[in-house]
């Protein structure tokens, strides 16, 4: 595979805008708060975009449509799951945060469990989430480069945290949040146009069908057959783990909820979701064509098919040999899309898929850097220089978080959609509880903060990782051979371990109805106040 340079010349035109961007918001940058939170002068159309491109990662534009590929077509519901789940924010946080308008994640914590020390806490676990979110960016952005430069992936992983680097160092949160909305924009438009351009070298919505049952007789049963098309969805319980893991995490994760923080006030903070939502959904109809067509595209029209005998998986293979890439199942997104033997659609697409990387790193590293260097730094170390330069530090932590990324990226411990997962399911099981009770149940105590956070985040890392080295994959529940042995037929499918969230809710109640409540005039200015009229 030659480098096209329509490819190329989409490409760079889409890191001109991008780099106009990043130079007209740093004229606009006059304070820490505007490096932070952008001065809180973010429109809802702009937040709205900017929340699609930082929420909906890598882990979207690759992985959801690599595991349709894998899984089947039951995959969806996860895919459904995520648009439905954003308008549960507006009622859950959205408009609660925008009112109490803080300027890090870790601040409501700190004033609703009266104690600064939480700042620590949010800090570690964040920072462990922002390292996954991070990771998995900068290996879409690597193997998008292969896609337009057909460079080796290490080179990619290399150029593609330089470039994420210069533009968050440049403008802070005014070039994320605008950037953010061109590559919403710009992704959402490149998945549809590729699948459109898909449908219609199959022939048209019937001819696609058909190609897709005549591929994989399999693919569109449910985990009601007898026959469903893979292990993972052959049962009620893992499509509704998938469902339920995805459905609740637009709500509580940091790098969702600080865009309320940006915005103008709390009618902008709402209507964001309805920008979020329309756009996510146009997006994401246009991903669940393109991972259903995958296989199909890939072993009738790409090029590398004739070599590998035919099989999508073979030439997922040749590519990760010739380019030395980790995780090459997350490749087969964009393989489908040069099957389509169109350099303009692979241009666009690839365009897009650096943009949704771009995006969700540089909404991670702003998220981590307001932590460390306001929270821990300078409010908890009293560190002279972080108080006196604020801007600098923040581009230090930044500097360092994309370098621990990257080394990490050199070699994944998984596809890109399990690090999000793993991300997600730690975040919200551990400081979700905390988030979502504290702003709506007045006995929300301290202690339950402290306890459900520190064990749910071991517990659920345990889990994940025994699940994985040991049973084979992080998708089996890590207590299967306990219950069943080794009868795999016999064991429990639970999703990126979904379990996790509903014992985190059940453990945060159970231990604030055993410990002391707080007192009234904390509850009345951070539970009842910001709840009122919202």
């Amino acid at each position: 595979m030659a480098v096209d340079p329509i490819v190329v010349g989409v490409t760079v035109l889409y890191f001109l805008v991008t780099i106009y961007i990043g130079w007209w918001s740093k004229q606009k940058l006059k304070s820490a708060t505007d490096y932070y939170v952008a001065g809180r002068q973010i429109g809802s159309f702009v937040n709205g975009l900017a929340l699609e491109s930082t929420y909906l990662s890598p882990a979207s534009m690759l992985g959801l449509p690599a595991y349709i590929f894998i899984l089947g077509y039951p995959f969806w519901w996860a895919m459904a799951a995520i648009i439905l789940g954003m308008p549960l924010a507006t009622l859950l946080t959205a408009s609660a945060l925008r009112k109490y308008a803080p300027t890090s994640f870790a601040d409501y914590y700190a004033d609703r469990y009266k104690d600064e020390k939480l700042r620590w806490l949010i800090g570690v676990i964040v920072a462990f989430g922002s390292i996954l979110y991070i990771t998995l960016s900068i290996v879409g952005m690597a193997l998008f480069l292969l896609a337009i430069l057909k460079i080796n992936y290490i080179y990619g992983v290399i150029i593609g945290t330089v470039i994420v680097l210069l533009y968050v160092v440049w403008g802070g949160m005014i070039a994320t949040s605008w950037n953010a909305a061109f590559q919403a924009a710009l992704m959402t438009v490149a998945a549809v146009i590729a699948a459109i351009v898909m449908i219609g070298k199959l022939g048209g919505l019937q001819g696609f069908h058909e190609a897709v049952l005549a591929n994989n007789p399999k693919f569109f049963n449910t985990a009601s057959d007898p026959q469903p098309p893979h292990a993972f969805v052959g049962t009620w319980l893992a499509i509704v783990g998938w469902y339920f893991t995805w459905h609740f995490g637009f709500a509580v994760m940091p790098y969702t909820v600080v865009r309320f923080f940006t915005t103008m006030d709390i009618k902008t903070a709402r209507r964001s979701i309805f920008w979020t939502a329309l756009f996510a959904g146009i997006f994401y109809m246009a991903l669940q064509i393109i991972g259903a067509g995958a296989k199909v595209m890939i072993e009738n029209y790409h090029p590398l098919a004739a070599e590998a005998g035919g099989k999508a998986v073979g030439v997922l293979k040749i590519i990760q040999q010739t380019y030395q890439v980790g995780s090459v199942l997350d490749y087969s997104m964009i393989a489908a899309v040069e099957a389509l033997s169109n350099p303009l659609v692979l241009g666009i697409l690839a365009a897009g898929g650096l943009a949704i990387a771009m995006s969700t790193a540089a909404g991670w590293v702003m998220v981590v850097n307001t932590l460390v260097t306001r929270d821990l730094l300078g409010m908890q170390l009293k560190s002279k220089y972080a108080q006196e330069n604020p801007v600098t530090t923040a581009r230090i932590v930044s500097i360092v978080f994309l370098i621990v990324g990257m080394i990490i990226s050199f070699n994944p411990p998984a596809l890109v959609l399990d690090l999000s997962g793993w991300a997600f399911v730690a975040l919200i099981a551990s400081i979700g509880p905390g988030l979502v009770l504290g702003l709506w149940w007045k006995r929300a105590t301290r202690t339950a903060m402290w306890t459900t956070a520190i064990i749910m985040f071991f517990l659920h890392l345990y889990a994940w990782m025994y699940a994985k080295f040991n049973l084979g994959h992080h998708a089996w529940f890590f207590l299967n051979q306990m219950l069943f042995g080794d009868n795999k037929a016999a064991w429990i499918v639970t999703p990126h371990q979904f379990w996790a969230i509903p014992v985190g809710f059940i453990l945060f109640v159970i231990i604030s109805l055993l410990t002391s409540p707080p007192d009234e005039e904390t509850v009345q200015k951070y539970c009842v106040e910001l709840t009122e009229n919202v």
